[in-house]
């Protein structure tokens, strides 16, 4: 019985003199690689992309641009690229973030523009203009944020021109319905401050086919004028915009 006990205690011994071998750490084209197959996952989470990303920094940028260009990965993790890319490369990425606001794919050109809105990319007025002419009324939204979101006041009149714009309507000729969207262009351009507005929103207020947007038009008129309105009523609200026709 000593004799097993000792053999045990003399072989513990020997294993417990070996180091514990530690696992090697990733290089970076491991990471770089696991960083792409995260992608891959349609059900991983942004905030452990965003992670892996500012943990390789520069070296995020091939994957994430091939992650933008691929259509195999799945859309809110092309998205999810797009804004890493303005975030790790900031104002540098700009240039090939705006080639995106002509993607096929709807989801990508809202990303495009999102992200330019994050850079605060002022300069890329032409993007933004053909955006609020866009197929899809998601991007057009997202357009008017960007012009909204940086003041940019030179697209004013473009805002302006998207009342008479019929994308922006649904229906038949002579019976056309309003689009969600018109409620945020009559808010832009009280944003915007765009006076040559103001008349013509008074009127609209003034009549009672307009009611839904009554909101909306007090909102504009209050912004463009610096003016207060009275709360109590939409009568109230109307006799003091009357005196701005």
């Amino acid at each position: 019985m000593k004799i097993i006990l000792l053999s045990f205690v003399l072989t513990t011994s020997v294993w417990a003199a070996i180091p514990a071998q530690k696992s090697s750490p990733l290089n970076e084209v491991q990471r770089a690689d696991r960083f792409e197959e995260a992608f891959k996952n349609p059900t991983i989470e942004s905030q452990r992309l965003k992670m892996m990303a500012f943990s390789l920094k520069q070296k995020s940028v091939p994957t994430l641009i091939k992650v933008m260009k691929d259509g195999s990965f799945p859309e809110k993790n092309r998205w999810q690229a797009t804004m890493l890319l303005g975030q790790v490369m900031g104002k540098k990425s700009a240039p090939f973030i705006a080639k995106f606001s002509d993607h096929p794919a709807w989801m990508m050109r809202v990303a495009s523009l999102k992200a330019l809105a994050a850079l605060d990319m002022k300069e890329y007025q032409a993007v933004y203009a053909r955006a609020l002419k866009d197929s899809s009324l998601i991007v057009r939204v997202q357009a008017l944020d960007n012009i909204s979101h940086m003041k940019i006041n030179t697209l004013a009149p473009n805002v302006w021109n998207m009342m008479y714009d019929q994308t922006n309507y649904t229906g038949n000729a002579g019976k056309r319905k309003r689009t969600s969207i018109v409620r945020s262009i009559i808010r832009t351009l009280g944003e915007l401050k765009h006076a040559p507005a103001k008349k013509a929103l008074a009127k609209l207020i003034q009549k009672p086919k307009y009611q839904d947007l009554a909101p909306d038009l007090n909102y504009s008129l209050e912004h463009i004028t610096g003016t207060k309105a009275p709360a109590a009523t939409i009568v109230a609200q109307r006799a003091h915009w009357s005196k701005s026709i």
